[in-house]
């Protein structure tokens, strides 16, 4: 089987699976091909479709295929009988690792996450708020990116700390136009939402990295960074959180320990941004300005 390492863990896989990083060592997580249950017929009612059953979580993208993601250790694949086995990198590097990861115990945002200097920063929020936009504007000042769209938190230790994914970058034709001089060319256009993938291995972290700020990123006429407090912080986290994107349903209250352990922890602060390009570079150099004052 193929190895490679991402979010602290070593994953065997039956196929290749080039966006991540080749690692040895022994598997903490298995994704092989085989056959899934079938969802309640019931719930099939759109293109992406879940179901959980105590520790097992199955879930289906009309056209590909379905996955059972087991016990936080494995994912299984079975593709439509229409597709080749390259859907396994579909179906088990999305939702999938999610799942695992959210099984494993993990605090798991719908953010992307970029290293600067010795630290980790990781930027929440919507699809659609450029939070992908903001890290590619880090990644050409020189900042390595750790994850796009699942940043993955540990804090069960004396400090929370950010694990790498993998190196890819997912922009919209419009956003890439902007860094085209600065990114090597894009590896492929997704055909569903027409986003171009760059792989940016310059700067990327291979252990867990010191994370020291979570900004919640929102529209707003400037750029200017504000702090959250109390619950509004707490809300923040678990309303961006990927379990809450993929289930639309509650947490454990342990999630929500989590959460608010976070908040004890490091600042949790609003990023207003203006949609201009122009603006990129001042968001850049206010975020790097935000975090250099903990870098002594």
């Amino acid at each position: 089987m193929y190895s490679y390492s991402a979010y602290g863990l070593i994953i065997k896989c039956a196929i290749p699976l080039p966006d991540l990083v080749e690692s040895d060592g022994a598997a903490d997580v298995v994704m092989r091909f085989g056959k899934v249950a079938s969802i309640d017929q019931s719930q099939l009612n759109s293109d992406f479709n879940m179901q959980f059953k105590g520790d097992r979580a199955f879930f289906s993208y009309r056209g590909l295929g379905s996955c059972e993601v087991i016990h936080g250790r494995e994912i299984v694949g079975e593709p439509e009988k229409t597709m080749d086995e390259g859907v396994m990198s579909i179906l088990a590097q999305g939702p999938g690792i999610s799942i695992l990861l959210h099984q494993r115990g993990f605090l798991t945002l719908h953010a992307c996450c970029v290293k600067i200097g010795k630290y980790a920063l990781a930027f929440m929020g919507p699809s659609g708020t450029g939070k992908s936009t903001i890290a590619a504007a880090l990644h050409v000042r020189g900042h390595g990116l750790m994850s796009d769209d699942v940043t993955v938190i540990d804090n069960f230790g004396p400090e929370p700390a950010a694990y790498p994914g993998y190196p890819g970058l997912h922009l919209l034709p419009d956003v890439a136009d902007l860094f085209r001089d600065r990114l090597d060319k894009p590896t492929n256009i997704d055909a569903q939402d027409q986003k171009a993938k760059f792989l940016v291995h310059r700067g990327f972290p291979q252990s867990a990295v010191p994370i020291k700020r979570v900004y919640l990123v929102s529209d707003g006429p400037n750029v200017e960074i504000l702090p959250l407090d109390g619950h509004k912080a707490v809300y923040e986290l678990v309303n961006n959180s990927y379990w809450i994107r993929l289930t639309h349903d509650f947490r454990p209250a342990s999630y929500f320990m989590q959460c608010a352990r976070l908040c004890a922890q490091i600042p949790i602060k609003r990023l207003t941004r203006p949609r201009r390009g122009s603006a990129l570079s001042e968001l850049a150099k206010v975020v790097e300005d935000d975090v250099n004052g903990d870098q002594g």
